[in-house]
């Protein structure tokens, strides 16, 4: 992988999230391999050297590049799994209500 893609990634991803770290893979069939850790876990998305030539060149494909990593970076905050207690809390129920009582201890208005 060139120089250049490096530094393009580098600058687009910590445009997204400075805390991510990341790490290439130049693989055969034409791709390239990011994997993109942070707290929360961690994904794989695969970019093929061409729209990163493009993303170069072109205003355009650069931000959809960018898109492209934000959303590999959403998977990984929305892949937490849900909070679930181990014991859930007890529920008591309180009975029926008695007969009401009044403050006064008289009637109405006489």
């Amino acid at each position: 992988m060139a120089q250049e893609d490096t530094e393009l990634l580098r600058e687009l991803i910590k445009s997204i999230d400075k805390k991510l770290d990341w790490e290439t893979l130049s693989s055969r069939d034409e791709r390239v391999r990011i994997t993109l850790r942070s707290h929360f876990g961690e994904t794989v998305a695969e970019i093929p050297h061409a729209e990163l030539e493009a993303a170069r060149e072109d205003g355009v494909a650069r931000n959809r590049l960018r898109e492209r990593l934000k959303r590999a970076r959403k998977r990984i905050v929305d892949a937490k799994p849900p909070y679930m207690p181990w014991r859930l809390p007890k529920i008591e129920p309180i009975g029926a209500p008695g007969p009401r009582q009044s403050w006064g201890g008289g009637g109405g208005r006489r």
